[in-house]
């Protein structure tokens, strides 16, 4: 019977467990490669390449002298967020499937 209380065993798995480093990692490693060289670009990079482009563009708009490297610090400060909420709903949903039981 569960209390309803979470344990920060729970709280550092979804806060810093395999799935949300998987996902970071995911999300900027191919930005990342294809920042220091072009030719490493891969359709893998799109989604973070997507969050960058919008975020420098709001960026440059708020900001408009700063350089393009400046925006980085807040797309990988970003990158985590939603590493965590990614992580979250795939374990929400690996959870649920594993409580069903074959008919």
């Amino acid at each position: 019977m569960s209390t309803g209380r979470v344990s920060r065993s729970d709280l550092r798995r979804v806060l810093a467990g395999r799935a949300v480093w998987a996902v970071y990692v995911l999300l900027v490693g191919p930005l990342a490669a294809g920042a220091v060289d072009a030719r490493l670009m891969t359709p893998l990079a799109l989604p973070g390449y997507v969050a960058f482009t919008l975020g420098s563009a709001v960026g440059s708009r708020l900001f408009p002298t700063l350089e393009l490297w400046v925006f980085w610090v807040p797309f990988l400060a970003g990158a985590y967020p939603v590493a965590v909420a990614l992580a979250g709903a795939y374990r929400a949903v690996r959870t649920q499937v594993s409580t069903e039981s074959p008919a």
